[in-house]
């Protein structure tokens, strides 16, 4: 599936929840924009990571003050 799914204005861990739900049980790799603020990556990462997803990078984006975490299951390599 390919497509674009804004999920700012969900709780941070609903976002988790489908974001984990897409990636783990559908076999995607995704590409998550998260703010650019101490510790948000970090908390983000960790959080995947307990819902069964892995950050495999951590780029630029575009957007100032925003980065990309590229995310996919735990068990794929």
């Amino acid at each position: 599936m390919k497509g674009l799914a804004d999920l700012a204005d969900l709780p941070e861990d609903d976002r988790i929840r489908v974001i984990a739900h897409l990636v783990r049980d559908h076999g995607q790799t995704v590409g998550v924009l998260v703010d650019d603020v101490p510790g948000k990556p970090e908390r983000y990462t960790d959080k995947l990571l307990r819902a069964g997803c892995r950050v495999i990078e951590q780029a630029p984006c575009p957007v100032p003050g925003v980065i990309t975490l590229k995310v996919r299951p735990l068990n794929v390599n």
